[in-house]
């Protein structure tokens, strides 16, 4: 006598088929959503382990506009595409990445190519890490022309989910939500975290290599915790440098310039004696011919690199003399003074560009909103790196550190707007959540407080 199954059992089944024929097809249509929002899933549950009430609901709601908004954008992308091309970019460097790793991919399994193709796979130019591990991301699982966008948009979202996670209860929540929804929303750096650009990778070795850092001094007792974290913290570094050019100087002056910084501020006597030993070691600095020869050659690489930008498509500015940008050979004779006033120029040009009443085309006067943003964001860091260091040395330090080195590398290298607003992005997975803390504290000072309510800010915790 067989043993008649209950309906139950019946559905049970059906619905499994069901979820793994749809599973299925989602696959073949898109492996790397497949494979993606699962990790978006679990590290947002992460993330958010501990809220409660209000703020787990504004939290879960952040997170899931924006996810939600990144898919559907992606979407759009191949709704949209032109059929009579391979496939559809947000900008024209996408093609570069696209078509380089699928060049890669295809040597890798032996794929007859063009000769043409084949030199161009291995062009020094555009030369990084990130094109092979899209490479063998691509061996594995096909194609990815969208797949990539998948895939970066959660680089970037797991990246800013880790700082938020350890930032939330140190500067609190509040602040903590307000940095996440400004690296989560910010129009520029929403674009670039959903494209096939290398910057949301780098976004997310770039937390790694902080946390790294910060696990290094907070690992407990354990010896070999510590040990990881500097393994992890070298390891960062070097992923740094493979992907962008200069990414081991952040990493390395970000490191040691934040704990140093750390050191100094939590120790009052020794942060007046290097206030008044900082003007003598100057002083001698600049007196030194080796130094002064070797600062010079410094600025005059990266007046190079910044009159190259001028000829490149696009709207730049400029900052040096004229002659310059006609014979970038005279730049080996560029003088002290020359060179004082480049390195001021580049600074101001890098916070204020583009400038309003110089908005040259439509697009610039379009982008005109996220500048006036980008000024109020700036106004609220040194509130919050004053109020971030009464609460967390270590990290305010290492924060303002890694982003004060990346604008200054920045700074001194651009000279092309487009280029300029792109690589900005960059110093603001640092600077955001110094300006969240700095906007909360900000508010809080302005907002009275009723004697019923005496000590409690009115927007919780910040």
């Amino acid at each position: 006598m067989y043993a008649t199954q209950s309906p139950l059992d019946s559905r049970i089944a059906i619905t499994a088929v069901a979820a793994g024929v749809g599973l299925g097809l989602a696959y073949a249509l898109s492996p790397m959503t497949v494979l993606c929002l699962p990790v978006m899933v679990l590290v947002g549950m992460w993330a958010g382990r501990g809220l409660s009430g209000r703020q787990r609901r504004w939290f879960v709601s952040v997170l899931t506009v924006a996810v939600v908004a990144r898919l559907a954008v992606i979407g759009l992308l191949f709704l949209t595409a032109d059929p009579t091309a391979p496939f559809a970019t947000l900008f024209g460097d996408e093609q570069f990445f696209k078509n380089r790793t699928l060049w890669l991919r295809n040597i890798g399994l032996g794929v007859p190519m063009s000769p043409a193709d084949v030199i161009y796979a291995f062009e020094d130019v555009g030369q990084s890490s990130y094109l092979y591990v899209l490479a063998y991301l691509q061996a594995l699982v096909g194609e990815l022309p969208y797949g990539i966008h998948v895939m970066n948009a959660t680089a970037y979202s797991v990246g800013v989910l880790l700082v938020y996670r350890y930032v939330r209860p140190v500067f609190g929540e509040v602040a903590a939500l307000a940095g996440l929804a400004l690296l989560l929303f910010f129009p520029s750096l929403f674009v670039w975290s959903i494209s096939a650009l290398k910057e949301p990778s780098y976004t997310l070795v770039a937390v790694g290599e902080l946390l790294c850092c910060l696990y290094l001094v907070r690992g407990g007792a354990r010896w070999w915790h510590r040990a990881l974290a500097v393994i992890g913290l070298i390891v960062g570094v070097f992923a740094l440098e493979s992907l962008r050019r200069g990414g081991m100087i952040v990493g390395l002056v970000g490191s040691i310039g934040g704990l140093a910084l750390a050191l100094v501020v939590s120790r009052p006597r020794l942060a007046w004696a290097s206030l008044a030993a900082a003007p003598v070691v100057v002083a001698v600095f600049m007196v030194t011919p080796s130094m002064q020869d070797r600062v010079t050659q410094v600025v005059r690489s990266s007046a190079a690199y910044h009159a190259g930008h001028i000829i490149s498509e696009g709207y730049s500015y400029k900052i040096i003399d004229p002659r310059y940008y006609h014979d970038r050979r005279l730049l080996g004779e560029m003088q002290g003074r020359e060179a004082g006033q480049f390195v001021v120029r580049a600074v101001v040009s890098y916070v204020t560009e583009p400038v309003p009443w110089r908005a040259e085309s439509l697009g610039l006067r379009a982008y005109l909103p996220e500048q006036m943003l980008w000024y109020v964001l700036l106004a609220f860091v040194p509130f919050g790196f004053v109020a971030g260091l009464r609460r967390d040395p270590l990290l305010t330090s290492l924060l303002a550190s890694h982003a004060g080195t990346l604008m200054i590398m920045v700074a001194l290298t651009s000279g092309n707007i487009g280029t300029l607003i792109r690589h900005r992005g960059l110093a603001l997975p640092y600077l955001a959540w110094l300006s969240g803390l700095g906007l909360c504290h900000v508010v809080s000072y302005l907002t009275p407080a009723s004697p019923a309510t005496e000590g409690v800010h009115p927007y919780g915790d910040c």
